[in-house]
């Protein structure tokens, strides 16, 4: 399988959203976390986090399907135990 539970993952595609608001459209380049994996067919529910002023933390999130197609896991540097803030530098 491409990714594993919890993976940060970003979309290659632009993404239709699949639940309550199907009008919508996700853009390209949209950041989220696998929620649950699926082997056959493979697929991953993903939460993606949509920046929205409105919202307490900057974002909502939008659940979606994606197939292996539409994403490419991200390093999460803080489960490897690297810490980088936006002035700090890591070596």
């Amino acid at each position: 399988m491409k990714a594993q539970l919890y993976d940060t993952i970003q979309t290659l595609v632009d993404i239709n959203a699949d639940f309550d608001h199907r009008d919508r459209i996700i853009p390209k380049g949209t950041e989220g976390s696998i929620v649950e994996c699926y082997e056959n067919p493979e697929l991953y529910a993903v939460d993606l986090a949509i920046p929205n002023d409105k919202f307490v933390g900057g974002f909502e999130y939008e659940n979606v399907m994606l197939n292996p197609t539409q994403f490419t896991t991200l390093v999460n540097s803080v489960e490897m135990g690297e810490y980088s803030y936006a002035d700090d530098k890591v070596e």
